[in-house]
């Protein structure tokens, strides 16, 4: 039996070293075989437990990590070989179970991703779907919290600025009805209409605008009208009386939340009621929130200010070297002589007590005592530096004092006696060391402020008190002073210097005067102490505000009675360029270079119909993109429009693309559209912050070319070429891709967007 239990240890121990080699299967091999050899060991029946448990455990942990990095198949394969180990099966089957789901998860994160800008809608449903199966997923929580940001912000801006036709308009009317000056508008952009009815059927308008965005004009008449609008959709327009019963019944009301980390909710409401005209802001000072009902506008300012104002306060850490240096010199040199000799008359018996005065008459040299002190030579010199070093670092918010004290509390002790005699103590304590009091104030350009106040005490000796008590004599030195430093400078102070010279002599009166030889007949002590405080601190700034720059800094809201986000007016932005001299002045009307009047000949059929009866049956352009694929960090890429066929007409498109990864540079024609004859005019706006550009092409010709190609709206002269080169800038590594996400052309022309063009991004 011993035998054979020897035999099972060396077994198991052998399968022990297989399994720390990770050799699971020769482990699970050997110590079954020795199982079916020798059924009844429990020696053998309690490793195969404890193998197959701890096997299962490291392939476990291992097909873990392989998860956390991403190798799934990795990870696959250690949990298949976990399989013989565990024979319930429910360890390792849960765990294959949640690889094969995050593997689904990642298929449908890797679709929402790509239909993250065309279709954000379908990307979110796709996220939800996926996190039913886990709901902690990380990866695809990110990706709802964009997809709710960027649906939420699209709805806000589809509220607050509208429309999506941006193409230039030109308007000239004179006192023309209301009514019928929209009407025009529609006929010749395809913006639709809506008037409340309270809205006057006696209301006219004169207005003269040049290349204006038709949701500008519409803004600007209804202002100037007693009018306001309302934008429906992303083509339809609605105009009601500016009155407060109107705008209660016609603006959309939006409840927001704002978490603030940094500032009180009080301070934050008084702000934006200080700036904008707002509704009284819930607070709530218990979780620090405040909420606001109003105007999707209004949300989008406050959002833009608290975001500005929310900003995390100012934090320093003050490394200080308190130094104090103590020197102390002691030359104790020459002979002390007894400075007095006591002569003692004594008795008859040689006591002192005994003399009477007939004893006194009878004195003589051997009746008087005398005593002589004892003649001390004083060769004694010391020497004594001390330094006393505190190098204390301390985090303090900008405007908020810190305190140090390095040292010690001294006891006081008051007695008290009541009338009745009872009798009590009282103790306080009184600091004594190095008291430093710091306030800094952190600025926005890393630079330092400070209040300093500096204090070094110390116990210089103790004093009893009448009663019995213990007073303290306290030897204090202090300094305060402004200071302003930059992160990182060092400042100094110094010259707090208390310097003490003492000097004692005991001398013979007359021979201790002698300039050399008085040191035969003198003793003298000089005694030199000399104390320093030097003070270094040096501020580090950890935290400092974050300054915006004019972009974010600046909001405009709009006029005092109709507030609202606004982009500001940049010259030339949206305006083309000028006609060369000699040339017809450029009219850029939506729908064909043609200036829309309030005269007769512009409302009736004259300004619109001619040209529908001339134009050709309809036409489709097809788009493509051409350009790289890759690029790298800082690199330019340029990426060219094809298309089959060329317009006569004018035409534009907005652009779709990741702000964050690419910026666009300049966008310009190229030879298919200058083989049509005239001037082409090429103008871009971009869209700051929302990776959308509007693309304008303006087909200028002379009155000759317009009447000879009237007829046409599709060139013959080029089958198709390049049209357009866009430059983009790569701002940051990673996929992305460029679309047209809007594309329109005067008159019966169809124009087919291309498919998006995607670009890998390489540091």
């Amino acid at each position: 039996m011993i035998l054979v239990g020897c035999s099972a240890e060396r077994i198991r121990n052998r399968a022990g070293d297989y399994l720390a080699s990770g050799e699971y299967e020769k482990a699970l091999d050997l110590i079954e075989k020795s199982e079916q050899s020798d059924p009844e060991s429990a020696v053998l029946r309690a490793g195969s437990l404890q193998l197959r448990d701890q096997a299962v455990m490291q392939l476990l942990t291992r097909a873990g990590l392989e998860r956390a990095a991403g190798r799934l198949d990795s990870a696959e394969k250690l949990l298949r070989r976990a399989l013989p180990f565990d024979r319930s099966g429910d360890r390792v089957g849960a765990a294959l179970a949640e690889v094969d789901a995050e593997r689904r998860q990642r298929v449908a994160l890797e679709k929402a991703l790509e239909l993250f800008d065309r279709d954000p809608s379908t990307a979110l449903a796709i996220v939800q779907g996926a996190l039913r199966e886990n709901p902690s997923n990380r990866d695809l929580l990110s990706a709802r919290q964009r997809l709710d940001a960027k649906l939420r912000e699209g709805r806000l801006y589809g509220a607050a600025t509208g429309l999506t036709e941006s193409r230039p308009v030109t308007l000239d009317f004179r006192d023309v009805n209301l009514r019928l000056l929209l009407e025009t508008i529609t006929r010749n952009s395809g913006v639709n209409f809506v008037l409340d009815p309270d809205v006057g059927r006696e209301i006219r308008v004169s207005i003269f605008m040049k290349s204006v965005r038709v949701e500008e004009a519409v803004e600007i008449i209804a202002s100037t009208h007693g009018l306001a609008k309302k934008v429906l959709d992303e083509r339809t327009i609605l105009v009601y009386p500016n009155t407060p019963e109107k705008r209660r019944e016609y603006q959309e009301q939006v409840v927001r939340i704002f978490h603030l980390s940094n500032s009180q909710a009080k301070d934050a409401a008084g702000f934006l009621r200080g700036m904008l005209k707002l509704r009284e802001p819930y607070i709530d000072e218990r979780t620090n929130f405040l909420a606001l009902r109003e105007t999707p506008e209004n949300i989008l300012l406050a959002e833009r200010l608290l975001t500005l104002y929310d900003s995390a306060e100012p934090e320093v850490v003050l490394e200080l070297e308190v130094i104090e240096v103590k020197a102390t010199r002691l030359l104790n040199l020459g002979v002390k002589i007894p400075e007095s000799i006591t002569l003692t008359p004594l008795g008859p018996d040689g006591s002192t007590g005994s003399l009477t005065l007939g004893n006194i008459g009878s004195l003589g040299r051997s009746d008087v005592g005398l005593t002589l002190g004892s003649i001390l030579l004083n060769l004694k010199r010391e020497v004594g530096d001390y330094t006393t070093l505190a190098t204390p670092k301390i985090r303090a918010r900008s405007k908020e004092k810190a305190k140090i004290l390095v040292g010690d509390k001294v006891p006081i002790v008051t007695t008290t006696t009541s009338t009745g005699g009872f009798v009590s103590d009282s103790v306080s304590y009184l600091d004594v060391g190095l008291k430093l009091e710091v306030q800094p104030t952190v600025y926005a350009n890393n630079e330092v402020a400070m209040q300093v106040a500096l204090e070094v005490s110390s116990v210089t000796r103790e004093v009893q008190t009448a009663g019995g008590g213990l007073a303290y004599e306290i030897s204090t030195r202090t300094a305060g002073t402004a200071l302003r430093l930059r992160d990182g400078e060092t400042q100094i102070l110094a010259g707090l210097i208390n310097r003490e010279e003492r000097s004692n002599a005991s001398r013979i009166p007359g021979l201790g005067d002698l300039p050399i030889a008085g040191r035969l007949f003198s003793s003298q002590s000089d005694n030199n102490t000399r104390t320093e405080l030097v003070l270094a601190i040096t501020p580090r700034v950890v935290r400092n505000i974050t300054v915006p720059d004019i972009g974010d800094s600046e909001i405009w809201i709009g006029t005092d009675s109709n507030t609202r986000l606004r982009t500001p007016v940049v010259p030339g932005q949206m305006t083309p360029p000028a006609d060369a001299p000699g040339e017809p002045r450029l009219r850029n009307d939506l729908s064909e270079p043609l200036k829309v009047a309030s005269s007769p000949s512009a409302t009736t059929s004259e300004s619109v119909a001619p040209h529908k009866q001339k134009e050709t049956p309809d036409s489709t352009v097809a788009l493509s993109w051409n350009g790289p694929r890759s690029a790298i960090v800082g690199e330019s890429v340029a990426l060219i429009v094809d298309a089959d066929r060329t317009p006569q007409q004018d035409w534009s498109g907005t652009l779709s693309y990741d702000a964050s990864k690419l910026e666009l540079v300049n966008a310009r024609e190229l030879e298919a559209l200058r083989s049509i004859g005239g001037r082409v005019n090429v103008t871009k706006e971009i869209v700051q912050g929302r990776g959308k550009a509007h693309i304008n092409i303006y087909n200028v010709k002379s009155a000759q070319a317009q009447s000879q190609e009237l007829t046409r709206l599709v060139s013959d002269a080029d089958a198709g070429g390049r049209h357009l080169e866009i430059r983009f800038l790569a701002r940051s590594a990673g996929k992305t891709a460029i679309e047209w996400v809007e594309l329109g052309v005067s008159g019966s022309v169809d124009i087919q967007k291309p498919y998006a063009h995607s670009i890998e991004i390489t540091p």
